[in-house]
């Protein structure tokens, strides 16, 4: 229980953030929350149930035949990072990397932060800090002051620097 409601935090925030170049607006917002609770949760579970992993095409194709087409690839991507989480580090890694290059929202500095500290976490793969490491450098050049920020940072240029 304590897991899913973690998944469920999890997923919330990143379904509430926004393009990598501005928010998301009301809308978007709506819709996407509509999408999580009708298309991709239902889908998530069944899955689950069933011991395999959804058809990511199938459920990319259920969202742009409801919506518009740019709803379908950020959607399955968070929807990705949902379903990954703590059972397949290799893979909620990639989906956060790709949903954080594409869709969020860079000045958002905390989210930027949280997404970094979970590939230093959870991340095994060089190019995955790399681009983690870009996120929070952003946060650091923006806001210098604020430790956390560079605090991450730090980490991530250790470990790739292997330290």
């Amino acid at each position: 229980m304590y897991k899913l409601l973690t998944v469920s935090l999890l997923l919330i925030t990143i379904c509430s953030r926004a393009q990598s170049d501005h928010p998301l607006d009301a809308k978007t917002l709506q819709n996407d929350s509509v999408i999580l609770g009708q298309i991709i949760q239902p889908a998530l579970q069944t899955a689950r149930a069933q011991h395999q992993e959804p058809d990511w095409k199938i459920l990319r194709t259920s969202i742009v035949t409801r919506y518009e087409a740019r709803y379908g690839d950020r959607n399955v991507t968070k929807a990705k990072i949902y379903f990954f989480y703590g059972t397949d580090w290799t893979q909620f890694c990639a989906a956060i990397v790709q949903y954080t290059n594409a869709y969020e929202y860079k000045d958002d500095f905390k989210v930027m932060n949280g997404n970094a500290k979970m590939i230093l976490q959870h991340s095994q793969n060089p190019a995955e800090w790399k681009a983690a490491q870009s996120w929070v450098k952003h946060a650091v050049d923006k806001l210098p002051a604020e430790e956390k920020y560079k605090t991450t940072y730090d980490a991530l240029t250790a470990k790739i620097n292997g330290q």
